[in-house]
């Protein structure tokens, strides 16, 4: 298997800093690497071999990955990448283990008669402290501050009381979760994962209510996902190894 990591813009031959821990890790473990250069379309080294590859890098648009795509053979398409990186490519799949929400245009506002409280954000990211919003003035200053187009897409989901401290990433691979140092997936939303299928490699951010139940926070393409709570070299024994198993 292959692994593309990015590299400095202009320097194809530069791994990201960011990047270098788990690219230096993949080196000194035998894994083919290769460096891409977003800004110019360059891979380092050029001469490809036929290896499965996957990306492990910056969140890209779509037409990004694409043109990626274009010059690597990805094991995970285009469209497989979408279907877990943006919200509308999961949340139905999974509603039932998640909070209720829904997509609407930014130029609608939720409804906030009854004092409710909700969590807004893009289809991929959130707009940090300012996803919080409980009256129709924040919805405003959000809309206005992130210079939101009045007919993007937004998601919206009905605020609820996590215990602190307990959310946790897990990264699945090939239908099977891993969670750092061991931890497993709770029993409760073990579902999800045939939910999910045939999804090569996703982040699955899972969270304990007040109450005591267990959800899904967000599902995200693991190619893009940050460690969190891992380190580089529990998730290189961990997620990486078995990407090379199911990827000969």
């Amino acid at each position: 298997m292959r692994i593309v990591y990015p590299s400095l813009p202009y320097e194809p031959q530069t791994v990201d800093p960011l990047w270098e821990p788990e690219y230096q890790w993949g080196l000194n473990n035998g894994i083919e690497l290769t460096l891409f250069d977003e800004a110019t379309g360059r891979l380092f080294p050029r001469q490809l071999t036929t290896a499965p590859t996957l990306y492990r890098g910056w969140m890209l648009s779509a037409t990004e990955y694409e043109a990626l795509e274009q010059l690597t053979s990805l094991r995970v398409s285009t469209a497989q990448y979408q279907a877990s990186h943006q919200a509308t490519g999961w949340y139905d799949q999974i509603a039932e283990y998640t909070f209720p929400s829904w997509f609407q245009p930014a130029g609608v506002a939720p409804d906030f008669k009854a004092g409710q409280r909700y969590f807004v954000k893009g289809l991929v990211k959130s707009f940090g402290a300012d996803s919080m919003v409980a009256s129709e003035a924040q919805y405003i200053r959000l809309h206005e501050k992130h210079q939101v187009p009045a007919d993007e897409v937004l998601f919206v989901r009905e605020f609820a009381e996590l215990m602190p401290n307990s959310e946790r990433r897990f990264f699945v691979v090939a239908g099977v979760a891993y969670g750092a140092h061991s931890v497993e997936l709770p029993t409760a939303l073990r579902p999800v994962l045939a939910r999910l299928a045939p999804r090569l490699f996703y982040s699955l951010d899972v969270a304990q209510l007040v109450a005591g139940k267990w959800v899904v926070v967000e599902v995200g393409d693991g190619q893009v996902s940050d460690l969190k709570e891992w380190d580089v070299t529990d998730f290189g024994e961990t997620v990486l190894k078995q990407l090379v198993v199911v990827n000969p």
